[in-house]
C-alpha cells in the first residue's frame, strides 16, 4: 500500500484498525498525519481524541491503555506510536511484549485507529508484529514521488508561494536538485527548502525562470558529475577540470567522484545500446533505473559519444584505478589526467 491508498482511506471514513507507516519519505508521512487529524479529530478536543506516543519510552501495556480509552464527543480516537522499537531492534524491546501487542490487534476497538510511524526505510516481513499489523490492517511504504507526481508537487508548491513555473522548468529544477540521484538522501522537506530560497531570490517577480533556479539552488553531486561529462564529450577539457577541481574544493571525496564519473559514462552506454535497439524512453528508464527525465538528457549526451570512444574511456578508467592502488599515481592527479585524456578521445 502507497501514500495515496491510504489517503483514500482518511478521504472516505475508511480507515483501518492500524497501520504501520515507513519508508524514506517522512514528508509524506506528515502530510498522512495531518489528513488524519484535519478529517477526523475535531481542535476542541484534539488532546483527547489524538495521542502521541515515544515508542522508545512506553510498554505494551501503556500502548493498549491509550487504545482502549474510548474517544470523547467523536467518532474515532487516533493514536500515534513512533518508533517503536519492536519494528527494528530486538535488543531495545526487551520492555516490550510482543506477543501480547500482537493478540491485541486482532480485537482493537473499531473507534480506534493505532498507526505505527517507522523511520526505517525497509520493514523485516518475518517479524512476527509486522505479520500482526497485515493481518489486521496495513502497512504504507513511503518512497519519493514518481516523475507525474513530483512535478505536480513542486508547482503546487511554487503556486503556494504565488509563482508561475513552466514543466520544462520544473523538470530542470528537479534535475539539479539532486531528488533522484544515487544514494541520494533529499527528501521532499530539502526540495520545499530549495523552492522557498528560489521564491525569496524571486522577490516580487511572479514566474520562475530557469536563472532563478541557478542563482537558488545547490547542486548535487551527482548533476556536477552530469555537467562534467557533459563538457567531456563536446571535448571541453578545461571546464570539464574546473568542474572538477570546484567539487574537490567543497570537500567531496576524489574517490566518490572517479566513481560517479564511471557510474555516469556506464549509464551513457546502457542508453546508448538501447537506444540504438530501439528502445522506448520509458523502457530504458525501467532498465537502467533512472527517471524518464534523466533518460531525456542522457539520450542528448549520447550524442557525444561512440560506443568506442566508451571503450576506450572505460579502459582508461581501468587503468587509472590500477594505477592508484599499485601506488603509481595520487587520485587527484590521477583523475585529472583521465578527465584531460578522455576529453580528446576520438
Amino acid at each position: 500500500m502507497d501514500y495515496k491508498d491510504m489517503l483514500k482511506d482518511i478521504k472516505n471514513y475508511e480507515l483501518k484498525k492500524v497501520y504501520l507507516i515507513y519508508g524514506s519519505e517522512m514528508y509524506l508521512k506528515d502530510y498522512i498525519i495531518s489528513s488524519v487529524k484535519k478529517r477526523y479529530i475535531s481542535e476542541a478536543f484534539e488532546s483527547l481524541n489524538m495521542l502521541y506516543i515515544d515508542g522508545k519510552e512506553t510498554s505494551t501495556a501503556l500502548i493498549i491503555n491509550a487504545c482502549e480509552t474510548l474517544p470523547f464527543m467523536s467518532d474515532k480516537k487516533i493514536v500515534v506510536v513512533v518508533d517503536l522499537p519492536l519494528f527494528t531492534s530486538k535488543k531495545e524491546a526487551n520492555n516490550l511484549d510482543e506477543e501480547g501487542l500482537c493478540k491485541y490487534l486482532e480485537k482493537l476497538n473499531d473507534s480506534t485507529c493505532l498507526i505505527f510511524i517507522s523511520n526505517e526505510t525497509k520493514i523485516d516481513n518475518r517479524k512476527k508484529i509486522i505479520k500482526a499489523v497485515k493481518q489486521n490492517g496495513k502497512t504504507v511504504e513511503l518512497l519519493k514521488l514518481k516523475d507525474g507526481e513530483i512535478v505536480k508537487w513542486i508547482q503546487n508548491i511554487f503556486l503556494k508561494n504565488d509563482k508561475k513555473t513552466q514543466n520544462m522548468d520544473v523538470q530542470y529544477f528537479l534535475h539539479q536538485s539532486g531528488y533522484y540521484d544515487t544514494n541520494s538522501n533529499r527528501t521532499l522537506y530539502d526540495l520545499e527548502n530549495e523552492i522557498n530560497k528560489i521564491c525569496s531570490y524571486l522577490g516580487d517577480r511572479s514566474t520562475v525562470e530557469r536563472r532563478d533556479i541557478d542563482k537558488g539552488i545547490v547542486k548535487s553531486l551527482q548533476n556536477n558529475v552530469f555537467a562534467l561529462v557533459d563538457a567531456i564529450g563536446q571535448k571541453k577539457a578545461d571546464d570539464a577540470l574546473s568542474i572538477f577541481n570546484d567539487m574537490v574544493l567543497d570537500n567531496e571525496p576524489i574517490q566518490l567522484i572517479f566513481h560517479m564519473i564511471v557510474r555516469q559514462l556506464r549509464m551513457l552506454m546502457l542508453t546508448k545500446l538501447y537506444d540504438e535497439k530501439g528502445y522506448s524512453q520509458g523502457d530504458i528508464s525501467q532498465k537502467i533505473g533512472a527517471p524518464t527525465f534523466v533518460v531525456k538528457k542522457l539520450v542528448i549526451q549520447t550524442r557525444n559519444y561512440s560506443l568506442v570512444d566508451l571503450n576506450t574511456i572505460f579502459e582508461k578508467a581501468l587503468n587509472v584505478d590500477r594505477a592508484i592502488k599499485t601506488g603509481k599515481m595520487e587520485w587527484k592527479l590521477a583523475v585529472e589526467i583521465f578527465i584531460s585524456e578522455i576529453s580528446n578521445t576520438k
